[in-house]
């Protein structure tokens, strides 16, 4: 314990007033260990979520040999978008695609983040009196999001595959991203206490380095999401059961989307971060 109590000292100095690219790395590194925490559980229900729809819908069309698993069923084999594109294209197209969205769902949670502790955007206290709002703003469009996945927004959807178009899923990652961020408690560690400290009540050059630092800090939380989201897309066109049932794998993802759309419309949301927060949370102390 006095090692690790040492060492986060170390990264806290580092992040505070070390040299920039080097607390710049020590924030990412701390962002990482983060991942690991309690603290992200609120951010992954919905993500895995999100995540489960997002796949399934951009998984390229099960081959004639993977389809004989079916039984021959009509409707079994899913039509590809383009004839023209070869199934190496479109799972290379749909692998960079998931993996660009599960970016923007960071980049969703980071700039609350940032908005949240950065007291130089002067932000805080709108956030905190609109939280609630935001929340239910967000949580309709969630339940939109699952809708689409699952099927049931045909103004949203192609003839030839029930998959949401990009504008759907795309556009609406960085939304989730922030919408989930409103209710995240990060964990306190040194490093973070440090960075939040730096930005707190400072301006000029001093603020523009708590920000960057906590921006580092996100990205190093966030890198784990966007792998998650790239192992996940390539699982699917490497196994061919996951390829056959992967319009089951959306509709789920679908549905576990409108769910937590609804709890966060009725509150029932911050109920659970709440939970969250006192049973696993409250007591965590990060060594970086």
């Amino acid at each position: 314990m006095i090692v690790l109590a040492g060492v986060g000292e170390s990264f806290q100095q580092t992040a505070a007033s070390g040299p920039l690219l080097l607390a710049l790395g020590a924030c990412m590194l701390a962002g990482l260990v983060s991942f690991a925490s309690p603290c992200v559980v609120p951010l992954v229900p919905g993500y895995l979520s999100y995540l489960a729809g997002l796949v399934g819908a951009e998984a390229p069309p099960a081959t004639a040999a993977e389809a004989k698993g079916l039984g021959g069923k009509p409707g079994s084999v899913a039509v590809a978008d383009r004839a023209v594109a070869s199934p190496e294209q479109v799972a290379r197209r749909g692998r960079m695609r998931v993996a660009g969205a599960a970016g923007l769902f960071v980049a969703g949670f980071t700039v609350v983040f940032v908005l949240a502790t950065a007291t130089v955007f002067g932000v805080i206290q709108t956030l905190n009196v609109n939280r609630e709002l935001l929340q239910r703003i967000g949580g309709v469009v969630t339940i939109l999001m699952g809708l689409v996945f699952i099927g049931l927004v045909p103004a949203l959807q192609r003839d030839t595959r029930m998959e949401p178009r990009r504008l759907t899923s795309i556009a609406g990652a960085p939304l989730l991203g922030a919408v989930f961020a409103l209710g995240w408690t990060p964990c306190l560690g040194p490093t973070l206490s440090g960075v939040m400290a730096v930005s707190a009540g400072t301006d000029g050059t001093t603020a523009v380095r708590g920000v960057a630092l906590i921006v580092a800090y996100c990205l190093g939380l966030g890198l784990p999401f966007v792998i998650l989201a790239f192992g996940s897309a390539s699982a699917l066109r490497g196994v061919g059961w996951l390829r056959r049932n992967s319009r089951t794998i959306q509709i789920i993802g679908g549905i576990l989307l409108v769910a937590v759309g609804i709890a966060l419309v009725t509150g029932a949301w911050d109920q659970f971060v709440a939970w969250v927060r006192d049973a696993f949370v409250s007591e965590v102390t990060l060594p970086i």
